[in-house]
């Protein structure tokens, strides 16, 4: 059965999508839940370990659809910094909001 795909494209046809990403990232429960409070010394190593196989997963899914392990290693840093910006920019927006009126 083949699978359908959408076009993605930014002025040009860069890749195709699958139209269901699902199959290719892990669901919630393939990572599992955190087993230490907020404030535990160690609570990002284990977070850390949490995503390493399904990230590992993904690694090995876009290599054998053709991408070159430093592409898709780029991407991730590039996507987490990126999210890690928005992050960012969003608490800055959130304080914003909630600071008294001058």
């Amino acid at each position: 059965m083949a699978r359908s795909h959408s076009w993605t494209s930014t002025g040009q046809q860069l890749f195709r999508l699958p139209t269901s990403l699902k199959l290719l990232f892990p669901s919630d429960d393939d990572i599992p839940a955190p087993t230490v409070g907020v404030g535990h010394e160690n609570k990002h190593l284990f977070c850390q370990l949490a995503i390493e196989i399904p990230l590992q997963e993904i690694v090995e899914a876009t290599a054998k659809a053709g991408w070159e392990e430093a592409e898709v290693l780029t991407a991730i840093i590039k996507g987490a910094d990126n999210l890690v910006l928005a992050h960012g920019s969003n608490a800055d927006l959130d304080a914003l909001l909630k600071a008294p009126a001058a």
